[in-house]
């Protein structure tokens, strides 16, 4: 338990959220500071202003109504007024409650703040005072003590230290609980990836459902998981049917070769090497046919991608396949009513075309009809490749695009069980999508752009 607190003491969310915790309580500090700054400095400006408002209305009035005033105004002002003096020119005290004038005070007729002693609290507190002089050469002060003024920041700042302490213990805790469920999230996560690591492949990382950022980064390494998985079982698929697949030429072949070799015949001899090389360049071509779509899953050629239309790419497997077509007394035909432009690279796009043509009339007997439509549907670019042969059954149709895959009415064709599987690889490497249905006779294989989501 110490050492999963020491180490969510150490974790960097939580460091992330002390400094949040600081920052919003150094913001709500901030906006309370000036608050009471604004607050009683408007409260002083509008002294200010009442103060040398009235000491310019009255301090050119006749010495005895000024000196009547000013008495007046210290028992009938009292919340405006403190302080209210009148001083002949010599600075002698003619009417007030101010003995002398302070010898700080400037006589310009602004507000100035200065520490005078007040008869109501009997100490020496902060008043704002006006002076400004007369015509005879007298003049007349007027003040306010800011015992209220500077009360109210004393309680300003003690309200802000009272209010800035709960909320950075709030921000600390909502800062720490929220650290404390991404450290256990990620916490989980490690370790799902330790087990993953050691080699269980079929964990996966846990998902919440609240479609956060940790969910979107674990739906999408649960996914890269879904994808290795299904590529290692493809591969241990590939690996077993290339085991079973030349193990029976090479077996053939071996066998032929040690037939000609305890032959007297020279002749025999020959005969076996040769019927052995056929034997090998069919499993020459099996390899290299593996190589091609090990090359073109990994995606090598995406980068030559360019704008290709698909009707010529039809049209050159037609012309490729034509020869083959005729030669069964298949009727081939070709359909592409518009130029369709896609992206793509062209060499691709007419192998995965031509190795459906070629599938059709290797399967279409003869007197037969293979017919290729490159058009739009269902707005997305379209090819379709149909033949009257015997067709897929549906139970066939997931299975038929898997490497060496050979329906049992296949199997006496010759051929390699890679060429719909490479179809399927350079449809994937497009975005596009390879589709098998009936054609009633026969099969339809159609290639099409992938509807956006």
């Amino acid at each position: 338990m110490w050492a999963a607190i020491h180490n969510f003491g150490r974790s960097r969310t939580l460091r992330l959220a002390l400094v949040f915790a600081l920052a919003v309580t150094a913001a709500i500090g901030l906006v309370l500071l000036l608050i009471h700054s604004q607050v009683v400095r408007h409260d002083t400006n509008r002294l200010n202003r009442v103060l040398v408002a009235e000491a310019a209305d009255v301090v050119d009035r006749p010495l005895p109504q000024l000196r009547r005033e000013v008495e007046l105004r210290l028992t009938r002002d009292v919340r405006t007024l403190d302080f209210a003096a009148l001083f002949d020119a010599d600075g002698k005290l003619i009417a007030g409650n101010v003995a002398a004038l302070p010898p700080k005070l400037p006589i310009d007729g602004a507000g100035h703040v200065l520490p005078m002693l007040t008869e109501a609290h009997r100490a020496v507190e902060p008043a704002l005072l006006v002076a400004r002089r007369r015509q005879d050469g007298g003049v007349l002060l007027l003040g306010r003590n800011l015992y209220d003024v500077y009360a109210f920041r004393k309680i300003a700042l003690e309200s802000v230290a009272l209010g800035v302490a709960p909320a950075l213990l709030l921000a600390l805790f909502v800062g720490a609980l929220f650290s404390f469920r991404a450290e256990r999230r990620l916490r989980t996560i490690n370790q799902q990836i330790a087990r993953v690591m050691q080699g269980d492949l079929d964990e996966r990382l846990p998902l919440h459902g609240s479609r956060d950022d940790l969910d979107n980064v674990a739906g999408g390494v649960n996914l890269m998981l879904d994808e290795i998985v299904r590529l290692l079982d493809q591969l241990k698929s590939v690996g077993d049917n290339i085991a079973h697949d030349l193990r029976t030429p090479l077996a053939v072949v071996q066998a032929r070769l040690e037939r000609g070799l305890a032959s007297d015949s020279p002749e025999n001899l020959h005969a076996a090497a040769e019927k052995a090389l056929v034997d090998l360049d069919h499993a020459m071509i099996t390899v290299t046919a593996l190589l091609r779509i090990s090359d073109i899953e990994y995606g090598r050629r995406r980068g030559s991608f360019a704008e290709v239309d698909l009707r010529e790419v039809c049209a050159n497997a037609f012309d490729l396949f034509q020869p083959l077509a005729e030669a069964k007394s298949i009727h081939f035909t070709f359909e592409a009513p518009a130029p369709l432009p896609v992206a793509g690279d062209f060499d691709l796009l007419v192998e995965a075309v031509g190795n459906l043509v070629d599938n059709a009339i290797k399967f279409t007997p003869v007197g037969g009809s293979v017919k290729v439509v490159a058009q739009m549907a269902a707005g997305q670019p379209t090819v379709r490749v149909s033949d009257s042969g015997p067709g897929v059954a549906p139970f066939e149709r997931s299975s038929i695009f898997k490497r060496f895959y050979r329906s049992e009415q296949s199997r006496r064709i010759p051929g390699t069980g890679l060429g719909l599987s490479m179809a399927a690889t350079i449809a994937q490497l497009h975005g596009f999508d390879l589709r098998v249905g009936d054609n009633n006779p026969g099969a339809t294989f159609e290639i099409s752009a992938r509807r956006a989501s």
